[in-house]
């Protein structure tokens, strides 16, 4: 007579093979196919790439020129963002507004003084000059809080050029706002953060990659903003931060990995996200909340370079449950669509994966 312990393991393995067989299986579904399809489009097109660096080169260069021209001292450039991440998005039409598309981030680390030792301020506005004498004839011209801006029509391609001061401890960046905020910051280390996670879901069986998630949740979010009262896609509308959707997925990721199929690891994603963001959790990356925890905050998402740097500080309420609400409906939404899938009605399925990601994905998963 068998022992219960023979019993027992063999079971394991039957399960594990069963487990193993229906894994591979899925990875030919339809569901599978289309959302592989889908990520593969919203990505920046991949000649874009090389044109961005020729045109970014040409643009630091002249920047770098002037700035130095004018008592600045540049101590290191570098692409940064959600280029440098590869976490960026085409740039598209959504209803009445638009998917930005992939904005390049070009980070000048400089020394906090001027060429005769007087402490600098915040530059933005001089970098705004700088990008104005170099390319006297382009009109797209602008600034941001954090940065100098210029779009290009020809390439279609805009320019965030980000002046950050250089400080005592290794790799940590000094961002001077144009509102007066000063924040630190690390362009080596958020990059990092993003892309230590993507080279970890390469190793994993699949064609699941973290990156490509976080492209999908960040579509995902357009496709909310223009049906939602709280934020919205217009050049003035609130806006859910990239930044926090870099951090939510890496928590999901952290907690729930990535399966071998998209639609599996996003049901996860969501439901995990769901959960923490209805309940209010911390989401935090091996750090102590120090000063921020007194802060009265209602929620806590905390930046993994600068713990004092609460991403949610002023979030209310109504932003809190919004997100939260999105989340469950993304959820449920998602379930129905495996569901559908399963029982072979491509018609509901792709209905629900419209609702999370819009008109594109019907015209472009195939």
């Amino acid at each position: 007579m068998q022992s219960e312990a023979l019993l027992e393991e063999r079971l394991e393995i039957v399960i594990h093979l069963k487990n193993k067989y229906m894994s591979e299986i899925s990875t030919h579904t339809t569901i599978h196919r289309q959302i592989k399809f889908f990520v593969k489009w919203i990505a920046p097109e991949s000649e874009t790439r090389q044109k961005i660096y020729d045109q970014g080169d040409e643009l630091m260069n002249r920047v770098k020129t002037r700035a130095e021209a004018d008592g600045l001292t540049v101590i290191e450039i570098v692409y940064s963002g959600s280029f440098n991440k590869e976490s960026g998005l085409r740039r598209f039409m959504l209803g009445h507004s638009v998917v930005e598309g992939q904005d390049v981030d070009i980070a000048f680390i400089l020394k906090d003084t001027d060429k005769d030792g007087n402490k600098l301020g915040c530059v933005i506005e001089k970098f705004k000059g700088y990008v104005k004498a170099s390319y006297p004839d382009t009109k797209e011209i602008g600034t941001t809080k954090s940065s100098a801006t210029i779009y290009f029509v020809s390439t279609k391609l805009r320019y965030d050029l980000v002046p950050l001061f250089e400080t005592s401890r290794a790799n940590i960046q000094l961002l001077k706002r144009t509102n007066g905020d000063e924040r630190t910051t690390s362009v080596i280390k958020h990059a990092n953060f993003i892309k230590d996670r993507k080279e970890a879901s390469d190793k994993i069986d699949g064609v699941v990659r973290f990156n490509e998630c976080l492209r999908l949740l960040k579509w995902w979010k357009y496709e909310q903003q223009e049906h939602s009262g709280v934020f919205g896609n217009e050049d003035d509308d609130e806006k859910v931060p990239s930044f926090l959707l870099d951090l939510l997925c890496a928590s999901a990721y952290d907690n729930r990995s990535v399966d071998k199929t998209y639609a599996t690891t996003l049901a996860k994603w969501f439901g995990f996200l769901a959960n923490v963001v209805r309940n209010r959790k911390d989401v935090l990356f091996g750090a102590s909340i120090l000063d921020v925890s007194t802060s009265g905050a209602l929620w806590k998402v905390i930046d993994p370079v600068d713990n004092t740097n609460n991403v949610v500080a002023k979030w209310d309420n109504s932003k809190i449950n919004e997100l939260a609400q999105w989340l469950e409906n993304a959820r449920d939404e998602m379930s129905r669509a495996i569901r559908y899938d399963e029982e072979g009605d491509e018609t509901a399925c792709m209905d629900s994966l419209v609702k999370l990601f819009g008109n594109a994905f019907k015209n472009n998963s195939k």
